[in-house]
């Protein structure tokens, strides 16, 4: 009988935990799909680069894009995390 009580005690914590995991996917897919979107025009001007340096970044991973029939979309948190990455107090 403690053997059945020790295992439903296991199972009651792990669906706990899988239910917390599941709720950090949740939330963090809904942020990726709240979040703003910019094309490359805007980065160009946030940036202050040209369209070769651009493209320079994407090509080599510098900043995650995604593309959509030709067209060219870049996350607002990636653009800031790369501008914070390089930051410099000095």
């Amino acid at each position: 009988m403690q053997e059945v009580l020790n295992l439903v005690k296991v199972i009651k914590t792990d669906i706990a935990n899988l239910s917390k995991k599941v709720e950090e996917m949740s939330k963090t897919h809904a942020q990726q799909l709240n979040e703003e979107w910019i094309q490359r025009d805007q980065v160009m001007r946030i940036l202050k680069i040209s369209e070769r340096k651009l493209q320079s970044m994407r090509d080599n991973g510098t900043l995650p894009f995604s593309q959509i029939d030709g067209k060219i979309y870049y996350r607002t948190s990636d653009v800031e995390k790369l501008l914070n990455s390089n930051y410099s107090n000095s």
